[in-house]
């Protein structure tokens, strides 16, 4: 039994974000030593090297994914989504220790994506950063490697993504400063770089493709149908990618706050 499996969070109605996903996957991530999962309604994944969970009709998010944890065995998992398109190397052996440091009992939760970032150092790790006991988003759903038992007690049934994400955050308090984040840091040209995975967050917004979505596809060559759902505006991509733009939307417009899974 591998460890760690990479449990991918999806449905049929996001099936044209797999194949950009497992590009993704396999060209920056071409060593990945671990069992893959997808969770979908009826269909197959699509690749044979990633395993079908099948949900059936829609039991809402947070029945959908503890029945797939069920079905995982590993201590460990890295939650994902379908269109969170990997665009960095993944660092394997980087992975591998914060792994490591989660067998030791030394954290149950590894933001791998710093969005939102930690609140304080890390005592022995300066990759990493510590999640105040009221930071906000404590259990974002950003890609993160969870210890699976935490996930599944954090998980209420009746609860969205959105609700999971606020409601999880008061939950997990008890587990103190062992919920943990990569830190953003800068290279010589103010770059900002992390040591966890990068991705396209996300390729959909609000049912809309994202800009990110299509510069991701024709910078990797790959011919998505963009033509199945409307696109964003340069508007929503103000809004929503700028801290300005976000107060101004606050102001004018009332956001979905909930990723609709249509099941």
């Amino acid at each position: 039994m591998k460890p760690v499996s990479i449990f991918i969070s999806s449905f049929d109605g996001f099936s044209d974000c797999w194949k950009p996903y497992y590009h993704g996957l396999q060209k920056y991530w071409p060593d990945c030593p671990y069992e893959i999962f997808i969770t979908t309604n009826f269909k197959e994944s699509g690749d044979a090297s990633i395993r079908t969970i099948k949900v059936g009709e829609d039991k809402g998010w947070s029945r959908n994914t503890l029945h797939a944890l069920s079905k995982i065995t590993s201590p460990y998992i890295i939650y994902t989504h379908e269109d969170f398109w990997i665009n960095h190397r993944v660092q394997t052996h980087i992975i591998e220790e914060y792994v490591d440091m989660m067998d030791k009992g030394r954290a149950d939760y590894i933001r791998l994506f710093p969005c939102p970032e930690p609140d304080y150092e890390h005592e022995y790790d300066k990759r990493l950063g510590v999640l105040a006991d009221n930071a906000a988003y404590r259990t974002s759903l950003q890609v993160a490697i969870w210890r699976k038992s935490v996930f599944q007690e954090l998980i209420v049934e009746e609860e969205n993504p959105w609700q999971f994400e606020t409601q999880g955050t008061i939950r997990s308090k008890k587990y103190g400063p062992r919920f943990l984040s990569v830190r953003r840091f800068y290279d010589a040209k103010k770059e900002p770089f992390h040591y966890g995975i990068d991705y396209v967050c996300t390729a959909i917004n609000k049912g809309k493709w994202s800009k990110a979505a299509k510069i991701y596809a024709s910078q990797e060559g790959l011919a998505i149908n963009f033509s199945n759902r409307p696109h964003e505006t340069s508007w929503h991509d103000f809004v929503r990618s700028t801290l300005f733009g976000a107060s101004i939307g606050r102001i004018f417009i009332m956001p979905k706050r909930v990723k609709k899974y249509l099941f």
